[in-house]
């Protein structure tokens, strides 16, 4: 059983019961049938109380099932509760789910209490039935909404008494609800000077691990581009043609701290971060986020590895979703520290968040290293993205 069962009975039954045998005993002595019955049905229906409150929900199965939906704002979803009663009816109870405000119920007379939602929905199920209970929502923000609380109030038949059932388990249903996305000015694709393995329109480096074509040879071609076994099929020369490559890909660098606490601009750089992303998936950048957010491993914080594509778009989105105030922080200049020493290197960065000077010690370093170093700056609904100049201290719009 995977309930917590709380059974109460009402109080007036222990002097009902006495008050009962008292009647027997007059029944006997005033030989009244009429009051030996009524004594008997009142002992009856409270030891039928008693078995029903005993018994009800023991067999009630709630299908906990794995579920993770994915929303955009003003999306609309539903939480999906399914039961099955293997034992005695339950008739005219309440079932109470308790979930996050991330996602707002249909009735908008409900109110949020302590960053919750609280749903009451009638409950009945006959034995042998199994029932699916719907409940509706709409994505109202960002973040991860659960399910924290499942409980049905069963009501004696008789109206004496109750029975409580809490689900004891951890309900497995999920709603992710992406970031919202806002303007980011200055945005476009910046590619280094570095050779590399990625193709892009213009660049002085050629892969020559294989030909992508041929053209007309011309003077000016070197004499090794030219395709000799394509200048005989043709009866004329041909030159080689290479794909154009360069280095590319971006490393989106978030500070989440100002201080000892979140910064009050969270949901703004996380906003125009995820901006950011849908722009890298369309130009098919390659790119790497790092959040200054705790975590257990050999990487103390959270870390997406370079990658590009619809898949690392949406685990890049439902990582930006999860974060929230009660994550314990990760020191932002130790974490550069480790991604400058212990992780790859992206060409470019892009920094988001608070700066301090030990901060900007460790962007020079990177600089030193070739990295282009770009900062995220938040201007009320929109953000710019600006190039730091680390030598002069100061940033210049693109």
């Amino acid at each position: 059983m995977n309930w917590s069962k709380y059974s109460v009975e009402d109080r007036k039954i222990p002097a009902i019961t006495v008050f009962a045998a008292i009647l027997i005993i007059a029944s006997l002595y005033m030989q009244s049938k009429l009051v030996l019955f009524v004594a008997i049905f009142f002992l009856i229906s409270f030891y039928i109380n008693h078995i029903y409150l005993s018994k009800v929900g023991d067999r009630l199965i709630f299908t906990n099932n794995i579920e993770k939906k994915r929303f955009f704002i003003n999306n609309k979803g539903n939480w999906t509760l399914s039961f099955a009663n293997q034992g005695v009816p339950i008739l005219k109870g309440e079932l109470t789910v308790i979930f996050d405000e991330n996602v707002s119920p249909n009735d908008l007379k409900i109110e949020p209490s302590l960053s919750m939602y609280e749903i009451n929905v009638p409950f009945s199920i006959f034995s042998g039935q199994t029932k699916n209970i719907s409940i509706p929502y709409t994505a109202m923000a960002r973040g991860t909404a659960r399910i924290r609380k499942l409980e049905i109030r069963i009501p004696s038949f008789l109206g004496f008494g109750e029975v409580m059932l809490e689900n004891k388990d951890r309900i497995k249903q999920e709603a992710i609800i992406y970031p919202m996305s806002i303007p980011v000015h200055g945005l476009h694709e910046r590619l280094s000077n570095l050779q590399g393995v990625n193709p892009v329109p213009t660049s002085v480096y050629e892969d020559r691990l294989g030909p992508l074509g041929t053209r007309d040879y011309t003077p000016s071609d070197s004499f090794n581009r030219i395709h000799w076994k394509a200048s005989a099929r043709k009866h004329e020369l041909q030159t080689k043609i290479y794909e154009r490559i360069s280095e590319k890909g971006w490393n989106i660098s978030v500070n989440v701290s100002d201080g000892y606490a979140v910064t009050s601009l969270l949901e703004q750089i996380l906003s125009s971060v995820t901006e950011i992303a849908y722009f890298a998936y369309r130009q098919q950048i390659p790119y790497s986020l790092c959040i200054n957010i705790r975590t257990a491993g050999s990487t103390p914080f959270y870390y997406i590895s370079k990658g590009e594509g619809k898949e690392h778009l949406q685990k890049v989105l439902e990582t930006l979703a999860s974060i929230n105030l009660y994550h314990s922080s990760f020191p932002y200049d130790k974490m550069l520290s480790f991604y400058s020493r212990h992780l790859a290197v992206q060409p470019t960065l892009i920094h988001s968040g608070n700066k301090s000077i030990e901060t900007e010690a460790h962007l020079f370093n990177l600089t030193a290293r070739g990295v282009e170093m770009l900062e995220l700056l938040i201007e009320g609904e929109h953000a710019v993205l600006v190039s730091l100049n680390m030598a002069k201290g100061r940033g210049k719009i693109l």
